[in-house]
């Protein structure tokens, strides 16, 4: 009786191998027909899906959440009501107080406030940069603030202050 020998072709090199071997002796695949990863339909699939989600997710938050992010920040709106100073262990402060209107819907934090302090002229005599981590502005709502820090001339000069937020932290 004489043995008939099947062969087939490697799924990957294509070289001729024993129709019932299960590993290729010349590249050493898996010769299931989906048991590597460049010949399963559905695992490349799946990737391909989770990269375009990725992706998308990435797009969404870096472009559109952030441009409706720095839209709204923009509509903070800082109104001063009150301009103090103040002399502290041997300092000169000067204090700027009001209230902030957010007309969005997001909530922001980690206001950073820069306060322009004028003379009765409106000319700079100051400028101060600080950042309030404590600050919480709510939604469609006001909130007061103070700004304060050491002063760098003489309390007759400092008569009026324009407010302005540089950057927020905004979150929904």
């Amino acid at each position: 009786m004489e043995k008939v020998q099947h062969t087939k072709e490697c799924i990957m090199c294509f070289s001729a191998i024993d129709s019932r071997a299960k590993k290729c002796p010349q590249c050493t695949s898996l010769q299931a027909k989906y048991s590597n990863l460049e010949n399963n339909p559905i695992i490349i699939g799946a990737l391909a899906l989770s990269i375009v989600g990725i992706f998308g997710f990435i797009f969404y938050q870096n472009i559109y959440v952030a441009g409706l992010k720095d839209q709204a920040q923009k509509n903070l709106i800082a109104n001063v009501s009150q301009i103090h100073t103040k002399n502290e262990n041997d300092a000169l402060y000067v204090a700027c107080i009001g209230q902030v209107k957010n007309e969005s819907d997001f909530t922001f934090k980690n206001i950073k406030f820069k306060v322009d302090f004028l003379t009765e002229k409106n000319t700079l005599v100051d400028t101060l940069s600080i950042t309030d981590e404590d600050l919480i502005i709510l939604p469609n709502d006001s909130t007061n603030f103070r700004v304060r820090g050491i002063a760098q001339k003489q309390a007759a000069s400092y008569n009026n202050c324009q407010v302005t937020i540089t950057d927020a932290w905004a979150y929904k």
